[in-house]
């Protein structure tokens, strides 16, 4: 049990560390993004080792700073059209370098390399959201976010155990239960409610977002597990000593940050 309590309270502290960078200065967000970056990216590597594959180092690190600064420093949405040239320039660079430096297996090298690339990006759409409206609504729409995703996440390993459980990939992660899946849904959708009050958001679209919100980083804690449970291993690292790294925290923002946004995007530009 203390393990599920540090497991969210190192969440909490990754959402004030937002917070706080983007309420004093967007330098100081970029900083904080640079650092969440280079960690995850670390931890990555470090895991792949288990089983031999090592992806391209600073590569990915490079590729997702330089889309935080665009994502930060860049208001308009068409200065973002830059973000995919820099994505497609660094899968063609992780091929490039893998032949260059005769890394073996060339194959899952190069594979490996976008991978990373891939989920840093999906993590700087929490950046995204941050200055999706004027920084007031923002503000209420990246904390009413955070509480949701962690609150789903929370009461599925509270519910799951309590329930006859009903396994929904044992194999991948033996933790999963549709009860606690089911009970991650109901009260993501409750507390999106709060939509409603602070952006103006219509119910049913609110009720909707937490759906989306919900199983997209349902999705994103089997992928972060599906890969530690190939590679063998229980956490991403021993940032958090034996509750795990900074991967383990994030895993369940990596797919609902960006699917998050390009609802709201539909919702308010189409």
């Amino acid at each position: 049990m203390r393990n599920k309590y540090i497991r969210y309270i190192a969440g909490f502290i990754l959402f004030a560390l937002i917070l706080l960078s983007f309420s004093y200065s967007k330098i100081l967000l970029l900083l904080a993004s640079c650092f969440f970056i280079i960690i995850v990216n670390i931890e990555y590597r470090s895991m792949l080792k288990n089983k031999e594959i090592y992806p391209h180092k600073i590569l990915p690190e490079v590729v997702g700073i330089l889309c935080a600064y665009i994502f930060i420093f860049h208001d308009f949405p068409k200065d973002h059209i830059y973000i995919t040239p820099i994505i497609i320039t660094g899968i063609l660079l992780s091929f490039i370098l893998t032949v260059i430096r005769n890394r073996k297996p060339y194959f899952l090298t190069s594979m490996s390399t976008i991978a990373s690339i891939l989920f840093t990006i999906c993590g700087l759409y929490i950046i995204k959201l941050t200055y999706f409206f004027d920084k007031f609504s923002s503000l209420y729409l990246i904390i009413v976010y955070f509480i949701a995703v962690l609150s789903g996440d929370f009461m599925a390993s509270i519910v799951g155990p309590k329930i006859k459980p009903t396994y929904i990939a044992p194999e991948i992660s033996p933790n999963k239960t549709l009860a606690g899946s089911l009970a991650n849904l109901t009260i993501t959708c409750i507390i999106c409610l709060f939509y409603h009050k602070f952006i103006d958001m219509p119910i049913l679209y609110c009720i909707f977002a937490g759906f989306i919100i919900s199983i997209s980083s349902q999705f994103g804690d089997l992928t972060i597990s599906t890969i530690k449970r190939d590679l063998g291993i229980k956490h991403s690292s021993n940032l958090f000593f034996e509750y795990g790294g900074l991967l383990d925290r994030m895993d369940s923002f990596l797919f609902s940050a960006p699917i998050f946004y390009y609802f709201l995007c539909f919702l308010y530009f189409f």
